[in-house]
């Protein structure tokens, strides 16, 4: 179901290392203080850890701009998930398709009705038609409508944004849209922006700007993957307090170990980290988006991103072989096929750094030199 699956991979293949595309973890590993505040933390671990995480959430109050108040953090994104539906039991929600299998899978624990929407491998794109708007008086009109009839009923909402696996980022004017019906129809929205921090400066607008006007909006955040901290586990929740309120009532106090309280804050108070990342992960994306093209795969289509992963098609073919002959390199990527709601056959790779990138080119020149 995920990817990352290091042991597994490794009783597939025979081999003890991997190059892993299969999550989207940044490759640079986390700032280098973080190494340093776990030595230190280590001697905390005969005690428990606070059950209220406060340094912590006040790190992430100062380095975010948001009220103590509205923040909850937990054992990564994916336990935050399955706290909120605990909390909110909604009858019904709606999805949409492809995204986080951790979603369904939190709704059904609570037995609520499923609706989908299905996006396709364009992702958010699917619902962008500026230049339709523009031609077409009724667009505004004709979009509200149909938000309307698929918001019917609906006690709770996913959004992804960036979108996982499409890497799409939702327009301001489609969420705008969808927070005044959701607001008007008393359905809450838990919107996921766990790759955030992967956004360029120009596209990074967060979903809690919108938070003080809309109480029925919860903010999912990660640590996880921009940190690179997905052994420690560490997500984050921002809500209005009265729904905090009802989500501390199933969550674990102990869930936020001693080491990722430490790793966390120290992560947050380097300021210089985040935009070497990002400068970093975007040479790589541009290098491996434009060694792809040279290539000119006719059994591949990339579908290029906003973040750090993409989609690569697989056409005319399931993807087995291919998955099978880079697992046997060493490198691993993700299968798409159990991705409710995308036809057809995909993978998924992080962007890594330059020469990992190349390895993957490579991978991939000789599978089809050698007739797939």
């Amino acid at each position: 179901m995920h990817g990352g699956n290091l042991r597994r991979a490794q009783e597939l293949y025979g081999l003890d290392s991997f190059i892993d595309l299969s999550a989207n973890i940044n490759p640079f590993g986390p700032p280098s203080g973080v190494w340093v505040s776990l030595q230190k933390g280590m001697e905390n671990i005969v005690n428990y850890p606070d059950p209220e995480s406060l340094a912590l959430r006040r790190t992430l109050s100062r380095h975010l701009g948001q009220p103590l108040e509205t923040i909850m953090v937990g054992n990564g994104a994916g336990e935050l998930i399955f706290t909120v539906m605990q909390a909110l039991k909604p009858q019904k929600v709606v999805i949409p398709i492809p995204t986080f299998s951790e979603y369904e899978r939190a709704a059904r624990a609570v037995g609520s009705e499923i609706q989908y929407v299905p996006l396709g491998p364009q992702g958010w794109a699917t619902f962008s038609r500026r230049d339709e708007a523009k031609n077409n008086p009724d667009y505004e009109r004709d979009n509200d409508q149909m938000w309307r009839e698929l918001l019917k009923g609906c006690d709770l909402l996913f959004l992804c944004s960036p979108h996982n696996p499409t890497g799409s980022v939702l327009e301001q004017e489609t969420f705008e849209l969808i927070l005044k019906i959701t607001k008007e129809i008393g359905c809450n929205i838990l919107f996921d922006e766990s790759f955030f921090d992967f956004l360029p400066n120009e596209s990074r607008e967060s979903a809690r700007g919108y938070m003080a006007d809309n109480e029925h909006l919860i903010v999912l955040y990660s640590l996880t993957k921009f940190y690179s901290l997905p052994g420690l586990r560490l997500g984050t929740v921002f809500a209005h307090p009265s729904l905090l309120k009802s989500f501390e009532q199933y969550r674990d106090p102990w869930s936020v170990n001693v080491l990722a309280q430490h790793a966390g804050i120290t992560a947050l108070e380097d300021a210089d980290y985040p935009d070497d990342v990002r400068e970093k992960l975007q040479e790589s994306k541009c290098y491996f988006y434009g060694e792809f093209a040279k290539c000119n795969f006719e059994n591949l289509r990339l579908w290029p991103t906003s973040v750090n992963f993409a989609l690569i098609e697989v056409l005319n073919q399931p993807p087995e072989k291919l998955i099978k002959h880079l697992g046997c390199l060493g490198i691993l990527v993700r299968d798409c096929t159990s991705f409710e709601g995308l036809s057809g056959y995909f993978i998924r790779v992080a962007i890594k750094d330059i020469h990992v990138m190349g390895r993957l080119i490579e991978g991939l020149k000789q599978f089809f030199i050698n007739g797939g």
